[in-house]
């Protein structure tokens, strides 16, 4: 993409949907492999289709963009680096990457390949930002939790491209910091398996009381919509607008892309755009009711009722009759036979195989019509009715996609002389080819060949991605040659222009991963981590090497006491930190996000917390710092790690799932984020999934919600880890357990005895 302009940036789970997104207007694609995507249960691409998906996208001037933005093993990278070698010799445009040790890898390796930072690496500020354009990074994709404001001011403030998701599914955690899935059923989000139990019913439970009505799905926002608001985005600074969805057929991407494409061309003309039928269209292919997300609003909103698809809304039951087994049901749309229908609060969906209107079998009925339905089902009477389905909006897209849209133009030249080979020029752009016809021009005995004839031969490029913009033609008076050399003329021309657009193979030089180290590490040093100080107030800290407590409540120097700064914190507290005396006499650091890294590692001797999801050795490399280890990666990985720098087992900690800009407390009350109100101070809370787990919320004083798991990890066997530090880290336990378990670790687990408190504690190994 050239600096300046503005890209629609479209998902493709299929090869299908990478058609439909190219012939919909957008300017680049991002697909997935087999392996390695955040979309692992998409279609996704095989060699054989990517190699496919990649000249099909290039012939039309579209970039391709292969997502490998999941988090890797050390034992996985010769087999990854092996896909990433196929990629690039095959000339894909960029890689967008959450792991940071692949990103080291790239840059040895790959260097002229676009790296563009996923959203799963969780950049949400402009120090952030300012992190990767340091590194040469061609691209970040924002958090979705940011405001167009800061949008607006890391665009200003920096000179990298700024990807944002613009429409689509939106997740309730920061992504990249969701480990719900993973720990509750290990289907890790970080590498691609996500169960979305966000979408899954909850109730809020209040001092041990269920508070929430018949909306249960506390978890699941709307979609993100923007497509009213693109020129603000523009003018904010974004550069490619992403829509999500590589989980969605086809139909919906050609909607979808279609409709930002007309928004986007129409401010950039400065037109005004009619997006009524647009928002419509994008409604009946998919949305779980329409949202403007954190991007113009301080939360988000949910889809509390319907987790899935809702439709547009169709009509309300007006009765049933029991006899015939008719259901009627009067319209505010219009219903035709093919459309499906969905009712709410039955969650039961049908087909319309059968429409009758005033008696009579009907194919279509409109607005205001009274219609039945044949239903044999239980159903309750009194509700609203949805189409989710629109059989002739799908049927016009396929029609529309069976013939190509592009039309990129090309000039046509064609000379001749009697007794020679007729020749042909074609350029596009800046390539051009020249191909001769196998037959020599004839002098005619009776009609000769016509220069209008010859144009309208030469014009007849069907159903290719051509258009002839200029035709010129030398051609003798008498001359004349068979109209089958003209054509196959023209059909070399065009393949030969074809083979010579796609000459972007690259070549490269052997690739070797490994790193050989023989440092033992051995886990001797105890480290304890807490969410205040308030819970560790009276604790009695001997024997404890580190103690890590929030960089906001750090009053006093202690050789073994370290400030960090957690994952979401307030950028103002920070930067008053750092500009306190106090920052003075800080040695070490630990750090949650690439933002505070950014602003301290030149300063401080810096920890990088598990927020980083370090998980391989060229990651460690990559920083060089001593790390937090994912809470992700088993024994085996762990002891596989190869670095000259200090690593940290969390061998107990009640997981954060979720990191969450929204409060799910104040949205009951308020139906909206309200900052302060103090209600997560007066009682306590949690999750009651449709198992009966449950799940704390812990609230910090910026307001965001922690969801924590219904179980704690508690290591024993610590010996048989590679690490340096065993870190307990405690969230939202009290003083009194807070002792029994640093105990515990101290006289038992430290010195390979059975835990003695474990047993009375609900726990788990997670992935360890």
């Amino acid at each position: 993409m050239r600096k300046g302009d503005i890209e629609l940036l479209a998902p493709a789970g299929s090869y299908d949907a990478l058609v439909a997104a190219v012939q919909s207007g957008a300017n680049a694609i991002y697909v997935g492999g087999k392996q390695y995507g955040a979309r692992a249960f998409a279609n996704n691409f095989d060699d054989e289709t990517m190699i496919k998906a990649i000249e099909y996208c290039h012939l039309r001037n579209v970039f391709l963009y292969v997502t490998v933005n999941t988090l890797y093993t050390d034992e996985q990278f010769d087999e990854l680096l092996d896909y990433i070698s196929f990629l690039y010799q095959n000339g894909i445009d960029a890689l967008i990457v959450q792991d940071m040790g692949l990103f080291h890898m790239i840059k040895k390796f790959f260097p002229d390949v676009q790296i563009h930072m996923s959203t799963q690496a969780s950049v949400k500020n402009l120090e952030g930002v300012l992190f990767f354009e340091e590194n040469n990074v061609d691209r970040v994709v924002l958090a979705r939790e940011l405001h167009i404001s800061e949008i607006a001011h890391i665009a200003n403030n920096s000179n990298i491209d700024l990807e944002v998701f613009v429409h689509g599914a939106l997740c309730m955690s920061y992504s990249g910091q969701c480990l719900m899935s993973s720990m509750i059923a290990k289907r890790s989000g970080n590498r691609g398996q996500c169960g979305q139990p966000c979408r899954l019913p909850y109730e809020l439970v209040e001092n041990n009381h269920i508070i929430t009505g018949p909306d249960k799905y506390l978890l699941s926002p709307q979609d993100l919509c923007s497509i009213e608001y693109v020129g603000q985005l523009i003018d904010a600074g974004v550069k490619s607008f992403k829509v999500e969805g590589r989980m969605k057929r086809p139909e919906y991407v050609y909607s979808v892309i279609s409709a930002y494409r007309r928004a986007i061309d129409a401010y950039l003309n400065k037109q005004n755009a009619d997006l009524k039928d647009d928002i419509l269209n994008m409604k009946k292919m998919f949305h779980r009711g329409f949202t403007k997300g954190f991007l113009f609003q301080d939360s988000l909103t949910l889809a509390k009722s319907i987790p899935g698809h809702h439709g547009i809304y169709l009509g309300h039951i007006h009765h049933y009759q029991k006899k015939n087994k008719f259901l009627y049901i009067k319209l505010e749309t219009s219903l035709s036979q093919n459309d499906r229908i969905y009712f709410p609060q039955n969650d039961l969906t049908r087909t319309i195989t059968k429409l009758y209107k005033n008696g009579k079998l009907v194919n279509h009925a409109n607005q205001n019509d009274l219609v039945a339905i044949e239903l044999d089902s239980k159903i309750v009477l009194h509700q609203d009715v949805y189409k989710v389905i629109d059989y002739q909006l799908i049927h016009n897209i396929q029609d529309t996609l069976k013939n190509e849209q592009i039309q990129l133009p090309i000039d046509m030249v064609l000379t001749g002389q009697i007794n020679e080979l007729l020749k042909l020029t074609v350029r596009c752009f800046h390539y051009e080819v020249t191909v001769f016809s196998q037959g020599v021009v004839e002098r005619a005995l009776n009609t000769p060949t016509s220069y209008t004839r010859l144009k309208e031969q030469l014009s007849k490029l069907g159903n290719t991605l051509y258009q002839a913009r200029s035709i010129d033609i030398s051609f003798p008076e008498q001359g004349i040659i068979a109209i089958k050399e003209i054509n196959q003329l023209r059909r070399n021309a065009i393949e030969q222009l074809n083979i010579l657009r796609l000459q972007n193979k690259r070549h490269i030089s052997q690739i070797k991963s490994d790193i050989h180290l023989n440092r033992v590490h051995h886990p001797d040093k105890l480290a304890i981590k807490v969410a205040s100080v308030e819970m560790i107030k009276h604790l009695d800290k001997n024997g404890i090497d580190q103690i890590f407590i929030p960089f906001h409540e750090y009053t006093c120097y202690e050789k073994n006491v370290i400030p960090y700064i957690p994952f979401l914190y307030n950028e103002e507290e920070l930067r008053s930190f750092i500009n306190s005396p106090l920052f003075d006499k800080v040695d070490t650091i630990m750090v949650s996000d690439f933002g505070a890294y950014y602003l301290l590692k030149d300063q401080k001797k810096i920890i990088l917390n598990s927020n980083f999801n370090i998980s391989n050795t060229f990651a460690l490399h990559e920083f060089n710092h001593d790390s937090v280890l994912s809470l992700e990666i088993n024994q085996g990985e762990i002891n596989h790690l190869q670095t000259m720098n200090n690593l940290y087992l969390t061998a107990y900690t009640q997981v954060i799932n979720m990191n969450l800009k929204h409060c799910v407390i104040s949205e009951h009350y308020f139906h909206k984020k309200n900052k302060h109100c103090s209600m997560c101070q007066k009682n306590h809370y949690q999750l009651k999934d449709r198992k009966g787990e449950v799940f704390d919320i812990v609230t910090d004083h910026n307001c965001n919600n922690y969801i924590l798991n219904c179980r704690r990890i508690y290591l024993e066997n610590i010996d048989s880890y590679h690490v340096d530090y065993v870190l307990l880290d405690f969230i939202n336990e009290k003083p009194n357990l807070i002792e029994q378990i640093i105990r515990d670790f101290q006289t038992n687990i430290l010195l390979n005895k059975k835990s003695q408190i474990i047993s009375s504690l609900d726990t788990f190994r997670g992935y360890y």
